[in-house]
């Protein structure tokens, strides 16, 4: 058989949900039998899909999941989906679920707690019809981008709250203090980005602002964006 037997056990159904936590989405159809999309020096992998990566949906088995995981643990780096220029960063529960059918559990789990990795690994959970999904960062340190999941009704002002807390800004700094811009491609020859600043005060909704479905927000502590222009 192409699955683990004691998944099945005692699973009537015609998917089996992996990892402890349930609501995240690693879920692979036993009808189809899909194979992991990774390849190995320079082949296609011959395994068979186990997981279902949350927000690229690649296909992996735990073998090509676990060299990635590994690799990046060892040298610092916060893991990635196996696939091949995909810069999807694994979530915990990811790693967690992926660890735990292999052998390098307590491995996996030492190197992530010295590098305190699971406070630079992207959110669970993937936004529904009423929310949005954002990218977020400090600026000059992007390689820390972080996501978050909020509802499109939400005040702008009460979304940078949330993320000014996620990305951990000092607590002496005020939002009046803060600033904060919506990245955006640049179709320019200037650079690679824009920057558009984003107003905090008011009652606007980040719907009625007119954030795309997936955003990248930049939060400047120090306001360096607009001494440089």
């Amino acid at each position: 058989m192409d699955v683990i037997v004691d998944e099945m056990e005692g699973n009537t159904g015609s998917q089996i949900a992996f990892g402890v936590n349930t609501s995240t989405l690693f879920k692979i159809d036993i009808k189809e039998k899909l194979k992991c999309e990774a390849r190995k020096t320079g082949h296609p992998c011959e395994n068979i899909a186990r997981m279902v990566l949350t927000h690229c949906r690649h296909r992996l088995c735990y073998d090509c999941l676990l060299n990635r995981v590994m690799l990046a643990l060892e040298n610092k780096f916060p893991p990635r989906c196996a696939i091949s220029r995909c810069a999807n960063k694994l979530s915990w529960s990811e790693i967690k679920s992926m660890a735990s059918h292999t052998s390098q559990f307590s491995r996996i789990h030492e190197l992530a707690q010295k590098q305190s990795i699971m406070f630079i690994l992207p959110c669970e959970k993937r936004p529904n019809e009423s929310e949005l999904l954002i990218e977020c960062y400090l600026y000059t340190n992007e390689s820390n981008m972080k996501t978050i999941v909020l509802p499109k009704a939400i005040v702008v002002g009460d979304a940078v709250t949330a993320i000014v807390q996620l990305l951990r800004v000092s607590t002496s700094k005020s939002l009046s203090t803060i600033d904060v811009y919506l990245r955006k491609a640049c179709t320019e020859k200037k650079g690679k980005f824009k920057y558009e600043k984003v107003p905090t005060d008011g009652k606007m909704t980040i719907k009625d602002a007119g954030w795309a479905d997936k955003v990248t927000v930049v939060i400047d502590a120090e306001r360096q964006i607009a001494r440089l222009r």
